[in-house]
């Protein structure tokens, strides 16, 4: 058993990891500092640290077992892969974008907004097809008819808008056209 003061300290750590943790799985990615992992593990060895006794309050044995839950469901998810650190979130309208670095808004960009949703959605339903600039033209300006070189022009622009916003990297370019890296897990957000 834990001293008093000791038995608080660990109390209140405990409640911080459970604190994040509970943020995690709710907001995955929101926030995240460092791997999701260390926290489990930083926390879990608080946890087996402390024991639950008559000694703890009942807002400290609540905490506790409030932790554990968390930590289970935490650990759980990121055994089954279901969290990933560097996972690019994309909002099923395609008005912001999450890398590991932040939040991105292209609420107002209309072209670029449905050129990103069609990227992404090739992207989780059949992992490495690329779209070519024909289609991305007209999945940015639906119905517009211009000269093909203003066409590839506006697509090149659109796809330079997104790598500058924080997708270079995992935008990818192929003979076929353009796709988002396969090898990074990619997750439409309601």
């Amino acid at each position: 058993m834990l001293d008093a003061e000791s038995n608080s300290r660990a109390s209140n750590e405990i409640f911080f990891a459970a604190a994040a943790a509970e943020q995690t799985l709710e907001r995955p990615l929101e926030g995240i500092e460092g791997p999701l992992s260390d926290l489990v593990a930083a926390a879990r060895r608080v946890m087996a640290a402390v024991r639950i006794g008559p000694g703890l309050s009942a807002r400290a044995r609540a905490e506790l077992e409030q932790a554990r839950h968390l930590l289970e469901a935490l650990g759980a998810a990121i055994d089954a892969g279901d969290v990933a650190v560097d996972a690019l979130l994309v909002a099923e309208d395609g008005t912001w974008f999450q890398t590991p670095a932040g939040r991105v808004d292209v609420a107002r960009r209309g072209a670029v907004r449905r050129i990103l949703v069609a990227l992404s959605s090739a992207r989780v339903e059949s992992g490495a097809r690329a779209l070519t600039v024909d289609e991305l033209f007209e999945i940015g300006w639906p119905g517009e008819r211009i000269p093909y070189e203003s066409q590839v022009r506006r697509v090149y622009t659109a796809i330079w808008t997104l790598r500058t916003l924080g997708l270079d990297g995992l935008l990818l370019t192929r003979d076929e056209g353009y796709l988002l890296d396969p090898k990074r897990v990619v997750r439409l957000m309601a």
